[in-house]
């Protein structure tokens, strides 16, 4: 995830945000620019915050947002940082600002304080731990700079060159800084020229959590998850073969099969604990949801679902429930000869019909009939 971190009075809806916005969507890379409270202590613990959900983020800061980063830099999640035009002692440069101070994106105003002023001298970070991150840290500074001297930044960071662009001219808000992008991108390594990542991006765990988190899912939906991972890898293993790398594609191809062989173990592992489940869930609630309409459901389970105490055999029981199915499929098949179901009045007909007819056949059980009757599509 690629973080845009606004200056002092901006906003992640600025000019800068948004070319940041379209430039990195049309890479596919997820990018949030967020617009920061005005409180220093307020805009870090919103970006700390975002940071650790995320995960492995990148970070672009302009002006403040570039004091900012740097001090946020120093968090194991925060992998590379661009620096525009950043401030390096804003607690000395924003005394002027005290006050009222301006909101460049719709004109209003906040008051801007000594307290603030306190709170960024509590976020500068000292100029060992800048060298020792120093490799995170790529900076873009305009000599033209009508607000900050770019000399301040190039004596804080000392930047190798490959990291490190000084341009004549320009102002504060970096005059065509959308010509940098690829750069910044190469810097990143990120967007579609990096397919493969060794994290999964916007999840924020490292690949053992997931695991674990995966092993929690209930079977039936982890089989899923495995299915669609084996849909992902097929996919590949085509584009590979398309691209003549036949060994590779054999081998993904290979790897898929056995996970579908996992897929089908995983399946009968959910048929051995569904019916425990769904017992445990009865008395405890549910996280997850049964259509108990459809399958064959243990008596006791169905007993709970209808509210009526089923004495017909369980054989019956069932036969009952997949007649009542078919006629309703069939009641709404494109060569039903009236035209479905579409109102409480048609389903209240037909389930008067069904009951009538089965309760014909089984009239022994015709209470128990009618609660599985005109209990479908009604819990």
């Amino acid at each position: 995830m690629i973080i845009y971190i606004h200056g002092f009075g901006g906003s992640g809806k600025g000019n800068k945000a948004e070319l940041f916005r379209d430039y990195f969507k049309s890479i596919g890379e997820p990018f949030v620019a967020p617009s920061l409270s005005y409180v220093p202590k307020l805009a870090i613990e919103t970006l700390q915050e975002l940071i650790i959900s995320y995960g492995e983020v990148y970070l672009i800061g302009s002006s403040l947002g570039g004091y900012y980063a740097t001090y946020l830099a120093q968090m194991p999640e925060v992998q590379k940082v661009v620096l525009i035009n950043p401030a390096t002692q804003p607690y000395e440069t924003l005394k002027r600002a005290l006050g009222d101070a301006p909101n460049f994106y719709d004109d209003s105003t906040f008051v801007w304080q000594e307290s603030h002023l306190e709170m960024l001298k509590e976020l500068e970070v000292d100029a060992l731990t800048v060298w020792l991150i120093s490799s995170k840290f790529s900076l873009y500074l305009q000599k033209g700079d009508e607000i900050l001297d770019y000399q301040d930044a190039l004596d804080k960071y000392e930047l190798k060159e490959q990291n490190l662009v000084v341009e004549e001219g320009g102002s504060h808000s970096f005059e065509g800084i959308e010509g940098h992008f690829e750069k910044m991108r190469a810097f990143f390594a990120v967007g579609e020229h990096f397919k493969h990542t060794p994290m999964i991006r916007g999840v924020g765990l490292e690949l053992e959590e997931i695991a674990s988190r995966v092993g929690d899912l209930y079977y039936d939906d982890m089989a899923r998850f495995l299915e669609a991972l084996i849909k992902k890898l097929q996919e590949d293993a085509n584009a590979d073969n398309d691209r003549g790398r036949t060994k590779l594609s054999a081998h993904l191809r290979e790897s898929a099969g056995y996970i579908q062989k996992s897929v089908e173990q995983i399946k009968a592992a959910w048929e051995v604990c569904k019916y425990p489940t769904i017992r445990w869930m009865i008395d405890n609630g549910f996280n997850k949801y049964f259509d108990f309409t459809q399958g064959e459901y243990p008596k006791d389970i169905l007993s709970w679902y209808y509210g009526y105490a089923f004495t017909m055999p369980e054989e019956l029981l069932h036969h009952i429930r997949r007649y009542y199915m078919e006629k309703f499929h069939e009641a709404n098949s494109i060569d039903a000869p009236m035209s479905g179901i579409g109102t409480w009045a048609d389903l209240g007909r037909f389930n008067m019909g069904v009951a009538y007819e089965l309760t014909e056949k089984y009239p022994e059980y015709e209470e128990e009939i009618e609660a599985i009757v005109f209990g479908h599509f009604q819990k």
